[in-house]
């Protein structure tokens, strides 16, 4: 029997046509990695009189995953189509996707099987469940990471043969600029700002798991909860960066757009994930030393804006026709 080299464990993952209900995962990550784990709550029960305990009670099972890896314009519509909620892309060559979440109306999540193995071993969790998702950006790499949701793992499949390969356009660095308005449209206009040394945007507690008396040892349906959504910045603490020492006490809304601009696909449309918030600044760092430059993070937090009518924003143009 071959023994299994971490090296080779592979990751395929499929959109659900009913959630939960698994597919055959018949696309390749190439980028993004997605770590799975099988998680139990099993509850012991000893006898009095014994040191011991006698029984071992399996109340619920199911699968947690890390992902993490290199941003691509191409597999982000992966977590996002989880996280936020499945959209239709338009356009013919270009494909444009729009993720934006209701404030007030639940949103359609997408789920996902997926498979992690080799021809040696392999296992796959259906009912996948985008639970949080970050986006990093700075001058040393663009980044995603975020955790996903599963039912109880299977383990000893063949995988799905064949995959097709997500197209893999990574997000640079030298392509990203930060900016900030006063108002939603203002972003358009916007310069991006002259200083700034990183960014963050970070969607967390998205969904919640149900638990019932239904025969079964996984979780039966998922319902929203109450999300973190939260923007950093990483400026240097000059006028511009000190700016928002104003914001913060005024407590008005601040719009925030980290956008980053690709390669030309045709004609006039090029690669591009431009992510929109609508923020107050909820706390601030230190002063600190960033590769010499003296530096000041802010923490922000989305709120929703009446006159957007939204809290955030994603636009991914790519040649992705669907996840």
């Amino acid at each position: 029997m071959a023994d299994r080299a971490s090296i080779f464990q592979v990751v395929q993952i499929a959109k659900e046509t009913t959630a939960g209900t698994s597919v055959a995962a018949g696309k390749r990550l190439q980028s993004m990695t997605i770590e799975p784990g099988p998680k139990v709550d099993i509850k012991t029960y000893r006898a009095s009189g014994s040191k011991f305990s006698a029984i071992a009670a399996l109340g619920k099972e199911w699968t947690e995953a890390t992902i993490g890896g290199g941003m691509t314009y191409s597999e982000i519509v992966y977590p996002l189509s989880g996280v936020i909620g499945t959209t239709t892309p338009t356009g013919t060559t270009a494909k444009t996707w729009v993720f934006s979440p209701s404030t007030t109306a639940p949103d359609t999540a997408a789920t996902f099987t997926v498979e992690q193995g080799s021809s040696d071993r392999a296992h796959k969790f259906s009912y996948g469940l985008f639970t949080a998702l970050g986006m990093k950006f700075s001058r040393d790499a663009c980044e995603i990471d975020g955790s996903m949701l599963g039912s109880a793992m299977t383990d000893g499949i063949t995988m799905t043969s064949s995959p097709t390969y997500v197209e893999l356009v990574p997000v640079l660095p030298t392509q990203v600029s930060v900016y900030l308005a006063d108002t939603a449209a203002g972003l358009d206009a916007a310069g991006p700002l002259a200083r700034a040394l990183s960014a963050e945007w970070n969607l967390s507690d998205r969904f919640g798991p149900v638990w019932v008396l239904n025969g079964s040892t996984t979780w039966a349906g998922f319902v929203e909860t109450e999300p973190s959504l939260e923007v950093k910045l990483m400026l240097e603490a000059d006028a511009e960066g000190m700016a928002l020492l104003s914001t913060m006490r005024s407590g008005v809304t601040k719009f925030v757009r980290i956008e980053a601009e690709g390669a030309t696909i045709a004609g006039a449309d090029k690669y591009l994930l431009q992510v929109d918030t609508a923020c107050k600044v909820t706390d601030v760092d230190p002063f600190s030393d960033e590769d010499g430059v003296f530096a000041i993070g802010w923490s922000m937090k989305a709120f929703h804006d009446a006159t957007w009518n939204k809290a955030t924003s994603i636009k991914v143009v790519n040649t992705v026709a669907s996840v």
